[in-house]
Order: structure tokens, then C-alpha cells, then sequence
């Protein structure tokens, strides 16, 4: 099974709307970093009615009308040698813009039609047209996509990276995602027909500075108030100043959510915040997961992490108070692991703190 990932760009849609419409690239690509809203009615109105015929006329394009029309269709066919396998996943990353999700959506109705399972990232915020913003943006999209990829990855699915659309300087992050997490990227250059599969480079992290200073890299992750004094240590390649404050930078946090997510399989996480204390029977049922349940327990705790600081009580946690006999020991209980795991950790809650005291099975 394949989980691959598609950087989306514009060509599918100024290929179809030169050939159809007469409207020329730059009409297109001068609106390419708009919100539906900030798009002028007249052009709208094209794209809008344009994008309805093209859903409709695309499923009858043969093979070779396809790679002519987009880059990332050339691309995926010449992948799928023309006969795409709905065993598949595809994952399709589009920039935070109303162009790129009106082309995410005719290459998700095309690759449905074909029985493959296709989703949209929308990369949130994610523009080309300032630099700072687009930095900011990479780091959130980052986290989400790392944990992502984590998950397929848990059920063996081989990691591709489709990186022959999409925006350059969106691809030149991708490509350094790539080196981490895909299994191999694939392209097809300009003018060829030949597709280029890169396997996975042997590359191993300098891990020394992620475990000297790890709950420097979680303040940073986490946006949690920093001074200089407390980063003078850390590469300044990983790290970026907004204004007074400080944060990890894209290439940063591709390399600290590899790292922090394979240590998230074996040790228990020390809390950044106070009011989480840990009991030792806590760490010895902790001891006695495996790496999947200790992975999961881990996102659970930084959960709660943001509700004891934050007041987020997430519909994943369920963290609540008990009633009943069982309410004599424990005041508390969330649930850490995914799925219909019906194992709870339970707590109390004492001196504004709460203690995880326990994992267990449906204690009453």
C-alpha cells in the first residue's frame, strides 16, 4: 500500500483555461495567493463556471490528455503505469489559497472516480507571497503533517512523495520533509516524459543537541515565552525571532518532530508544566506499554498539558471527574489511547495540581 503525498500547483488549471477559455497564465497566477473573497466577481464567475465543466469533461480524458493537462496527473500516471490501485491513499497538499483548493478539488474528484481513497491538506496560512508568514505557517503544517505520516507509516504504508507540481518554494520544504519521512520522491521534469523516482537518502540527525536541550525544543514547539540567554545554545539554523520571541524555524521543526516523535515511543515525556506530577505507580504501568501505546500516552499528556494551562479539554481526552465507589480513589480520568481501547488513566487532582496515578482497565 502506498500513501503518497501530491504538492499541488496551478498548471492543471492555466493549461484548461488557456485551452478553453483563452485566459492567459499570469490572469491566474497574479490571484494565486487570494481568498475566494479577495478574488475580483468577474474572474470568479469564470473560474467557478470553468472548474464545473472541467470536473464533468475530465473523467472522459484519455491518459495522454491528462499528463498534457497537469503536471501532478502526468506525474501519478506514469507512477500508476495507467491503471491507478485503490488500495492507495492520496494525500493532496495545497497552499492556504482559494486557486489551489479548486484544483485540489477536480484532482479529488478525478482520483475518487478511479476508487482512491483522496483527501485534501490545506495547509493552513500557507501563501508564497511574504516570507515571514510562510515560515510561521511551515513550522504549524509540520506538526500536523509529521504526526500524519507517523500514522501511515505505523500501518505500513510506503511513503511517497509526489513533488512534480506544486510551487517551488513550497517543493524545496517538501524535498527536505522527504529526506526524513518518504520512502521516495518522484518527478517529472519539464518537457520529459520520464519519470524520476529518488529513494529514501541515508541521512542520520546529530540527535546530541535535541537531547542536551529537549524541553527547550517543547517550549519552542509549544510557543511557551523564551529569553536569549536560553537558546544561545541551540543552532540558529533551527531557530527564528518574531518580533521578541522566539520560535523553531521550518527546517527546525522537520528535524525536531522526527526526533521528539521517535523518543515519544520510549520515554515518558517530563512535564512542562507544574501542575502535572507523575506517580511512581504511573511510570511503571508507563514502562510496560509498548512503543505504539507509549507514542499515544505521550500526545495524550501534551493534551492535557493544554488543559491544565489552557483550559483545553479536548473531545479525544474525555478528561472528567468520577462519581460512584470509584470516586474514593480516583477524583479523575482521561483516555490516552486511540481507538476502542477502553483503558484509562486515572488521576486526583490535589493542590491545584493533578497527579496521574495509574493506567487502567474500566475500574467502577
Amino acid at each position: 500500500m502506498n500513501f503518497v503525498l501530491t504538492s499541488c500547483g496551478l498548471s492543471m488549471l492555466t493549461n484548461y483555461l488557456k485551452s478553453n477559455y483563452g485566459i492567459e497564465a499570469k490572469e491566474v497566477y497574479k490571484r494565486s495567493n487570494l481568498r475566494k473573497d479577495e478574488i475580483d466577481k468577474e474572474f470568479l464567475e469564470k473560474i467557478e463556471g470553468a472548474v464545473k465543466n472541467l470536473k464533468k469533461e475530465i473523467v472522459n480524458y484519455s491518459n495522454e490528455e491528462l499528463k498534457k493537462l497537469s503536471a501532478e496527473l502526468n506525474a501519478l500516471i506514469n507512477f500508476y503505469k495507467g491503471n491507478f490501485d485503490n488500495k492507495n491513499f492520496q494525500l493532496l497538499f495545497i497552499t492556504d489559497t482559494y486557486l489551489g483548493e479548486v484544483v485540489a478539488d477536480v484532482l479529488k474528484t478525478f482520483l475518487e472516480i478511479k476508487g482512491i481513497n483522496a483527501q485534501k491538506f490545506i495547509a493552513k496560512d500557507l501563501k508564497t507571497s511574504s516570507l515571514e508568514e510562510f515560515e510561521v505557517a511551515l513550522s504549524d503544517v509540520v506538526k500536523e503533517l509529521s504526526s500524519l505520516l507517523e500514522n501511515f507509516k505505523g500501518n505500513n504504508y510506503e511513503i511517497i512523495f509526489n513533488l512534480t507540481g506544486g510551487y517551488k518554494s513550497v517543493n524545496s520544504f517538501l524535498q527536505t520533509m522527504a529526506t526524513l519521512w518518504a520512502d521516495k520522491s518522484i518527478y517529472i521534469f519539464e518537457g520529459s516524459s520520464e519519470l524520476l523516482e529518488i529513494p529514501k537518502l541515508p541521512l542520520k540527525i546529530d540527535e546530541d543537541i535535541f537531547k542536551r536541550y529537549f524541553d527547550i525544543f517543547r517550549k519552542l514547539e509549544k510557543g511557551l515565552k523564551l529569553i536569549e540567554n536560553e537558546i544561545r545554545n541551540i543552532p540558529s539554523t533551527l531557530v527564528m525571532k518574531i518580533g521578541d520571541d522566539y520560535a523553531l524555524s521550518s527546517w527546525g521543526e522537520i528535524i525536531w518532530q522526527k526526533y521528539k516523535l521517535e523518543v515519544m515511543k520510549s520515554e515518558v515525556f517530563t512535564p512542562l508544566s507544574e501542575k502535572i506530577v507523575y506517580s511512581k505507580d504511573f511510570l511503571k504501568d508507563f514502562e510496560n506499554l509498548n512503543p505504539s501505546e507509549k507514542f499515544q500516552l505521550n500526545k495524550s499528556i501534551e493534551k492535557l498539558e493544554n488543559f491544565v494551562e489552557k483550559g483545553e479539554n479536548l473531545k479525544s481526552l474525555r478528561y472528567h471527574d468520577l462519581k460512584g465507589e470509584i470516586a474514593k480513589k480516583y477524583s479523575h480520568e482521561f483516555y490516552p489511547f486511540d481507538g476502542n481501547d477502553s483503558r484509562r488513566v486515572y488521576c486526583n487532582e490535589r493542590d491545584g495540581s493533578v497527579i496521574l496515578e495509574k493506567i487502567d482497565g474500566h475500574l467502577k
